[in-house]
């Protein structure tokens, strides 16, 4: 109840401020502006009172006494643009193009009407520098999208050299961390509430980017910012990724596709279960049990089981004796050959074959085009592992309905819900082999003989979202929309099969029925890990709901002027509860295990306001935002002496009296300027405050282990990154523009890691004395005490129209560096803490890649084009689509006997390429097209190196030995186990696409 009450005076107070601010607010800059000026062709005088139009649209405006002219609150998309006047010829604008968050400039020509009847028709051309940029961003419209070698959204992040993706498949972008990018879709942040494996403090489960993969067939435009991006973006650090989706044609249109993979090996090196490999050399064969049988007599106890048997018969005992080997032997096969109906869930990975289902359709319901509109899309995906995992096909699914309703021009009403689930692995996801499966191998043993250990998770987003647009007057609208978004996480524990229980140790004399194999060197423990467990090794339920409110308002108040401000409000009530390593875990009883439960109810507001002031010199856009939220959860009063209520802790109880969380507020002032110096050259500078909300788990898990062991900070900071930047644009000639950009991303506040000394620590260490000899025991929590910085220049090399050819080339130079300061542990007397306060250290990024080249190149021919083949032209209506990339590789340290101590990160692995293909060719049949593509991705089967443990980078250094090469030591563990890994990427795949579009 006290919560509850908290919540709706926060929303109170908070709406009371936001009409303080301004009456109405601004849209999240989903839509665009488009403006300009009528002339007199024969004159050059401006034209007051024509009408400009976009076609099939209820959206236009009228010339002011200037002849100028502005239509805001445009969807992206392309369109026909008609002006007209009487006593003047029509003219039409076609193809112009309005993109997301941006003023498209279209000038007019009218002719007498008694010079020319005939309504003039030209064609849009783009501009050559967009004058209005302030930040940096690129744009990748449906056409683009639809044909890139790409396998979903998240495929057209890479496009851009500012993007990068970590080996768990989550985006970096610009050197930043993590969880740094605000990706929306219609306007509405797509969150992930919950980022951790179960219980496993600040470890995080692989391909948490999975909602990201929206159906490509229903995006109309997509842009990528990756610096600078104005003040109506917030809780993001690094990026803001727009997604427009479609909302209907003025006729029923639509599309299907299916694209299919083979089944095959999608990894380096030889087949995991292959009978080369040494455990199969070893004990695949009866001869090398029989080599053994000393051994194996004793292991199996069969010189116990039938000694009165040996002494009486020896005859008849060696015949026994063979009879079990044989037995045994015969078990070990069946435990270790892959098929269905082995228990320990060992198979054939590479029978299984890849397939996509994709679907878009839309258009009016009823008569009217304009009134009501909709747009299903959706997607179906089937994804085998490229390793051995528990659930061996990974499904992905998307669907996405958009309702829009305009009984009259000035109210407009958008519907959407959305359905997005996973079902995969908690260590498996990425394409980076280390979290494709068989997780933490080397150094841990090998799981591929216990493939059921690791569980499946199953996630689930359900969102529905309200948006209302009131169009007040042609210089101003008002926007409400209203979220809500239900995320599940779950993951149930699972009965094993293993030696482990009676029920299954096979056992020839005592339980010959049983389905595993006894314990015995056979299971090669130094190497692989023995099905001994009862369980799966995780439990998860997180359930989360989501409430958001965004009241948003622009106004032209001017010509050149343009009022933003808003308010976004958002409200989490989520419960967690996870264990690891033993099913009897929990919050309260500590047994061999860990556990992490919370309920919080978080609470975020973030309001601005802006003024974009547009002049023929000069576009500035100077904005404001505030940003505010409080965890709404229990912090202990006493730091270093918490309530532990488990049974198996420290020697204390712990002091159970807690306070609530804190409010953290935050000012974020941003200004960007861009100074067009005529048609062709135009610069920008930019200058802002980013900050984003530390992620749940680290305000709120509590995971206990004879003690509490780790435990979030709810009290955190906002982490916040301060940007500065230069860009210039220039045109090259009539079809190519250049934009450089020099950059510095000074992250002056972070979250690290720090130990805490406390009574009710994980006591499964050794304690050490506070005041009074008092036991403590450290656990960890997070801090603001980490900070770094990229210092970056970008080159951006592309052409603005797309008749044939098309092409983006994007290089990226930068460094990112990282560090911590003050001290890493605190203690209850604060004597130590302040001994170690002074510290502070800055070193090269682990995640840093220096270099970044990508590139984009499309060749479009349209009707009777191509290529002519005895007069027959087999690549007309076709696109053929190439994507290259190459990045440096993540450095590393490697010091020898003849370095100096304490060299970090000195070396490097080598640099990442590939290249990927796509060919689509449409035949069109009447109002019907058949969709016929061949997408290769790493056609050149480009290898990148995996990185390494010690040991293997030694080899890989002096000897040039991969873990794929036995090099001086064929037994060496990473060589006998995990070969595989020696590479990180996948070999070359290709898929078939078969759809219809009419």
């Amino acid at each position: 109840m006290k919560t509850a009450k908290r919540f709706f005076r926060t929303v109170y107070f908070s709406f009371i401020f936001t009409i303080t601010i301004s009456q109405l607010l601004f849209s999240q800059g989903q839509s665009g502006k488009l403006s300009g000026t009528v002339i007199d062709a024969q004159t050059n005088e401006p034209l007051p009172g024509v009408n400009v139009v976009l076609e099939g649209t209820t959206l236009g405006a009228a010339t002011n006494f200037d002849g100028r002219f502005f239509i805001l609150n445009i969807p992206p998309g392309i369109y026909n643009v008609t002006a007209s006047m009487v006593g003047y010829a029509k003219s039409v604008e076609k193809e112009v193009e309005v993109f997301i968050d941006r003023t498209t400039e279209l000038d007019f020509k009218l002719q007498d009407a008694s010079v020319q009847i005939e309504q003039v028709v030209v064609v849009a051309k783009r501009p050559p520098v967009v004058k209005d940029r302030t930040s940096t961003y690129s744009h990748i419209d449906d056409r683009q999208i639809s044909v890139a070698p790409l396998e979903g959204i998240r495929g057209a992040l890479d496009l851009n050299s500012g993007f990068q993706r970590s080996e768990k498949g989550d985006f970096l972008v610009r050197g930043s961390g993590s969880y740094e990018v605000n990706f929306q879709i219609n306007g509405i942040e797509q969150t992930n509430s919950n980022t951790n494996a179960p219980a496993t403090f600040g470890t995080d489960k692989a391909n948490n980017s999975w909602k990201y993969d929206v159906n490509p067939l229903g995006v109309k435009q997509l842009q990528l910012i990756t610096g600078g991006f104005s003040a109506e973006y917030g809780n993001a650090q690094a990026g803001v990724v727009k997604v427009v989706l479609k909302d209907g044609a003025p006729k029923i249109t639509g599309e299907f596709r299916v694209e299919y993979r083979p089944s095959g090996q999608y990894h380096y090196g030889p087949y995991l279960y292959d009978h080369s490999n040494f455990e199969w050399k070893k004990w695949g064969d009866l001869e090398n049990w029989m080599a053994q049988k000393d051994n194996i007599i004793k292991e199996l106890k069969l010189d116990l089981r039938y000694d009165w048997l040996k002494n009486t018969n020896p005859d008849l005992y060696e015949q026994v004796v063979n009879r079990e080997i044989e037995w045994a032997h015969e078990l070990w096969v069946k435990n270790h050959e892959p098929g269905d109906e082995n228990v320990l869930g060992v198979y054939d990975y590479r029978q299984y074959d890849y397939a996509r289902y994709l679907f878009g359709f839309g258009g009016p319901l009823g008569k009217d085009p304009n009134l009501l509109k909709f747009y299903i899309s959706g997607e179906y995906k089937r994804n085998p592992t490229r390793l051995p995992t528990p659930e061996k096909v990974q499904v992905t699914q998307n669907y996405i309905l958009n309702l829009t309703y305009q009984p009259v021009p000035e109210h407009k009403l958008r519907f959407m819900t959305s359905y997005q689930s996973y079902y995969g692995g908690i260590w498996s996801g990425s394409t980076d082999i280390r979290w494709s499966g068989l997780a933490f191998t080397p150094p841990g043993v090998s799981t591929k003989y216990l493939v059921t250990i690791d569980p499946v998770r199953e996630e689930q987003t359900i969102a529905q979202t309200l948006n209302w647009i009131y169009t007040i007057d042609t210089e101003s609208f008002a926007e409400l929309t209203l979220t809500h978004q239900q995320e599940r996480y779950e993951i149930p524990f699972k009965y094993l099969a293993g030696y482990g229980l009676e029920v299954d140790r096979a056992d020839s004399l005592n339980d010959p029925s049983g389905t595993v194999l006894r314990e015995g060197s056979w299971w090669e423990k130094d190497y692989f890990r023995a099905p001994f467990s009862f369980s799966t090794n995780y439990y998860q339920d997180s359930r989360t709901e989501n409430f958001g409110l965004k009241l948003d308002y622009t106004n032209q108040l001017t010509f050149n002027q343009l009022i933003k401000s808003g308010v976004q409000i958002n409200y989490w009530d989520m419960i967690n509860n996870g264990v690891n390593s033993s099913f009897q875990a929990n919050t309260f009883v500590a047994r061999n295990g860990f556990a992490d439960y919370y309920k919080a109810y978080p609470i975020s507001i973030g309001a601005y306001i802006q003024n974009r002031m547009e002049y023929s010199g000069m576009i500035t856009n100077i904005g404001l935002r505030a940003e505010i939220y409080n965890f709404q959860t229990q912090v202990p009063v006493d730091p270093y002496d918490i309530l532990y209520p488990g049974t198996d802790g420290p020697y204390k109880f712990g002091n159970p009296l807690t306070k609530d969380s804190e409010t953290k507020f935050i000012l974020l002032p941003r200004i960007g300027v861009s100074f067009p110096i005529g048609e062709s050259t135009a610069f920008r500078i930019q200058y802002g405050h980013f900050a984003s909300l530390p992620i749940f788990s680290e305000a709120l898990s509590r995971r206990t282990w004879v003690g509490w062991q780790g435990i979030g900070n709810a009290n955190l900071d906002h982490k916040k990154t301060i940007n500065y930047e230069f860009g210039l644009q220039q045109q090259i000639d009539d079809n190519h523009r250049l934009d450089l950009v020099l950059y510095y991303n000074d992250r002056v506040s972070q979250i690290g890691t720090i130990n805490i000394a406390s009574t009710t620590g994980f006591k499964n260490q050794r304690p050490i004395l506070g005041v009074g000899s008092t036991p403590l025991y450290f656990y960890s929590s997070y801090a603001n005490n980490a900070f770094g910085s990229t210092i970056g220049f970008e080159v951006t090399f592309e052409t603005f129209t797309t008749a044939e050819w098309s092409y983006r080339l994007s290089y990226s130079l930068s460094q990112t560096t990282s560090g911590n300061y003050g001290p890493s542990a605190k203690y209850p007397d604060n004597s130590r803490t302040t001994a170690l306060r002074n510290y502070t250290n800055e070193f090269l990024a682990g995640w840093d890649r220096t270099h970044n080249f990508r590139a984009l190149l499309q060749y479009f021919t349209g009707e009777d084009e191509g290529l002519s083949i005895l007069g027959f032209k087999p690549f007309e209506n076709s696109v053929i689509s190439m994507t290259y990339s190459v990045q440096s590789g993540v450095p590393f340290t490697y010091v020898t006997e003849f370095d100096l101590q304490d060299v970090v990160f000195n070396r490097r692995y080598p640099l990442e390429s590939s290249v990927d293909l796509n060919f689509v060719k449409n035949i069109q049949i009447e109002s019907y097209k058949i969709i016929l593509g061949i997408r290769v991705m790493n056609l050149f089967e480009n290898k990148w190196i995996t990185p390494m443990t010690s040991d293997d980078l030694a080899l890989w250094i002096e000897q040039g030995v991969t873990m794929m090469d036995p090099g001086n030591d064929p037994e060496r563990f990473s060589y006998l186990v995990a070969p595989y890994r020696a590479y990180s990427n996948i070999p070359r795949q290709v898929f078939f696409t078969l759809g219809i579009g009419f």
